[in-house]
């Protein structure tokens, strides 16, 4: 039977109608640094992947060691410690900000905000929740209760009550906002992804500790996305100067070769899950391959200066975009993001989703800002070399004409 049709028969047809549509019927069986390769043969660059391929595909010290533990033990009994468990958290906290010393190991990026969720309702005491304009926490319920996107939210109500959504471009209406409401915890991207790659200011993310402070309000940085080196520097908050009480780290973490995410949270945050180890608890989190995987990805984030590399890759990827920017201005109007999280603006919903299909035809994978359509998010790895850049820009101008094309 044809892959599409198992696709369409087993999981979703909608999803089998869209790799049609896009003409993506060559599936991918291969990646190695920033390219993918299909069973015919054909190698794409990805500058996609939702963020999660920091260090390229198959990173060779990553796939090492999670190789390694799987000959030793793959699983965890959860009755007996796990030494790589804990030295992984330790190794974690080490990498995080003074202060963020607690770490609590999960699987995805939303199981990392549920656990959020739970432990700023636990410390506080209050029910309230806030988060910001544009912002993208995940779909499960609790986590898509703080996703601002009708489009993934319409018709699954009721969701979590007393939900509060804060502006983004006004710091003094926000902080005002958390000062009245004094909810339990806000959450933020230090750089949203989702929401059209759209980064804080310091004055913004200034405003928001001092309100959290006055209100007793738990400041949590959603950096699942942004964080790793990924936007310049080891933490995206870092530029901001101010440091959150809970980060949330996640994608990247486990060097795209193991799912793994992460709470990290100061003592005191995190007192509740301190005094009942079972309030919040998760089967797989922190597994020996993943911990062998989040280890492997810190050595290779510090050793080969990741933030470093993102800086390079990205001011150059933003110097392609600019000058794509320059030549379609029918197709495009800005470039936003920092370090190697970038957004390609479009001047209508449809630029973007062309411009996906035509660089597609072109070897190039690209990732749409879901909940913002008209922006295309570019995520390159931060080792993509000189020559693939050039690759890249060639792709695009070219992707670029035949959107232009199809669109007149």
């Amino acid at each position: 039977m044809d892959l599409l049709d198992l696709i369409r028969d087993h999981q979703s047809s909608g999803r089998a109608l869209l790799f049609r549509l896009m003409g993506a019927t060559d599936p991918e069986v291969s990646g190695s640094g920033s390219w993918v390769t299909t069973g015919a043969g054909a190698r794409y660059l990805d500058l996609g992947s939702f963020s999660v391929f920091l260090l390229g595909h198959s990173h060779p010290q990553v796939v090492e060691a999670v190789a390694e533990q799987l000959a030793r033990l793959s699983g965890s009994t959860r009755t007996l410690p796990n030494e790589l468990n804990a030295r992984a958290a330790a190794d974690l906290a080490e990498f995080a900000p003074p202060g963020l010393d607690k770490v609590m190991l999960l699987n995805s990026g939303a199981e990392a905000v549920e656990a959020a969720i739970k432990l700023a309702r636990a410390r506080t005491g209050r029910v309230p929740l806030a988060h910001l304009a544009g912002s993208f926490h995940g779909k499960t319920v609790g986590a898509l209760s703080l996703t601002d996107a009708a489009l993934f939210r319409d018709r699954l109500g009721p969701l979590l009550p007393d939900v509060i959504r804060l502006p983004r471009d006004d710091a003094g209406a926000a902080a005002e906002l958390i000062r009245r409401h004094r909810p339990a915890a806000v959450f933020a991207e230090p750089v949203q992804g989702e929401g059209g790659v759209y980064p804080l200011t310091p004055g913004y993310a200034t405003a928001l500790r001092e309100a959290c402070d006055e209100a007793g309000t738990l400041l949590v940085f959603d950096e699942i996305q942004c964080g790793l080196g990924r936007c310049g520097s080891f933490w995206a908050h870092e530029d901001l100067g101010v440091r959150p009480d809970v980060l949330l780290s996640g994608k990247a973490l486990g060097g795209g070769v193991i799912p793994v995410s992460a709470v990290i949270a100061t003592e005191d945050a995190f007192q509740p899950y301190d005094r009942d180890p079972l309030l919040h608890t998760s089967t797989f989190g922190g597994n020996p391959l993943a911990a062998a995987a989040l280890t492997a990805t810190l050595k290779v984030l510090a050793a080969e200066d990741v933030p470093g590399l993102a800086r390079s890759a990205g001011g150059r990827l933003r110097e392609i975009l600019e000058d794509l920017v320059r030549s379609w201005p029918r197709l495009f109007t800005e470039v936003t993001g920092r370090g190697a999280l970038l957004g390609l603006h479009g001047t209508q919903p449809d630029v973007a989703g062309e411009m996906m299909r035509a660089a597609l035809a072109e070897n190039l994978l690209l990732t749409p800002c879901l909940t913002a359509p008209s922006i295309l998010r570019l995520t390159p790895a931060a080792f993509i070399g000189a020559q693939d850049l050039a690759f890249v820009a060639e792709k695009l101008n070219a992707a670029a004409r035949r959107t232009q094309l199809e669109l007149d």
